[in-house]
């Protein structure tokens, strides 16, 4: 008999890859890192928000004042004051309308950046004179909490 090797191969696995844990290592990690970026654009998402509400506030103050300043009063005009419901509601376009009306706005501002009617508070120069104020109900839509911004108008009837 002769002298026959036997061969032997042996197999090695030279398989290349991920294994499930890795991929799931992965995905975790990158879930994380997302969530984390997710959080900081709404941040400064709200930020802009609050930023655009404070410009549209100065230039209702600015036009009011100069409306002020030409009819001797605040819109709209007399004591009625249909516009300062609380919470503030579209009787607030009432404002709007008579500032547009009278070019001391080219465009319209009703509302604020979350949909909000702005807030108004006529108290200048009325039955009951005091501070008079535009104001946003902020992301909660809820008026008087933290996350509102108003800007005073008028301290009273100043003439």
């Amino acid at each position: 008999m002769g002298n026959y090797s036997i061969k032997i191969q042996m197999r090695i696995n030279t398989k290349s890859g991920f294994t499930l844990i890795e991929l799931l290592v992965v995905i975790a990690i990158i879930g994380l890192l997302s969530s984390i970026v997710f959080t900081s654009l709404s941040s400064a998402r709200d930020k802009a928000k609050y930023a655009q509400a404070q410009s549209d506030i100065s230039q209702i103050k600015t036009a009011m004042l100069l409306y002020k300043i030409d009819r001797g009063e605040l819109p709209p005009p007399g004591d009625n004051c249909s516009a300062c419901s609380n919470p503030p509601n579209s009787s607030w376009t009432s404002v709007i309308d008579e500032l547009v009306n009278s070019n001391y706005f080219s465009t319209r501002i009703d509302k604020d950046p979350w949909g909000n009617y702005y807030g108004y508070d006529d108290n200048d120069c009325n039955s009951n004179p005091g501070v008079s104020y535009v104001f946003t109900a902020g992301a909660d839509k809820i008026s008087w909490t933290t996350d509102d911004y108003y800007v005073v108008i008028t301290e009273g009837c100043l003439y």
